[in-house]
């Protein structure tokens, strides 16, 4: 049974830590979908423009050792703020969620380039 999550001031850092457990119990796992906690990653998804909040969720890629932007001194866990399109569930799996993950480095990439 999973332990109850602690008040506001530290959920940010059980979440995290709860992240982080999820990738040692899979490590054959590469991604994970979650949905966020109250004001995670605010900001982040107020640039995605105006949403329905129920839609939000955190895709979690975990940053494989050949990666260009791999390094082993800091957390290889990047959170990605995601609105699903419709309110259908999204597969938890990679075969579902790196092909989003490719997609969305990708258009960063080419609008980072345009600067």
């Amino acid at each position: 049974m999973r332990p109850a999550p602690p008040k506001v001031t530290t959920l940010s850092k059980w979440f995290d830590a709860a992240d982080k457990i999820f990738f040692q119990k899979y490590p054959d796992r590469f991604s994970h979908i979650r949905k966020p906690h109250s004001d995670e990653c605010q900001g982040e998804f107020w640039s995605l423009g105006d949403h329905d909040r129920k839609r939000r969720r955190i895709i979690l890629w975990r940053v494989p050792p050949d990666n260009a932007f791999y390094d082993a001194t800091r957390q290889q866990l990047l959170k990605i703020p995601f609105v699903a399109f419709s309110d259908e569930d999204i597969s938890d799996t990679d075969e579902m969620l790196l092909p989003i993950v490719k997609e969305i480095m990708m258009e960063a990439l080419i609008k980072e380039a345009k600067r």
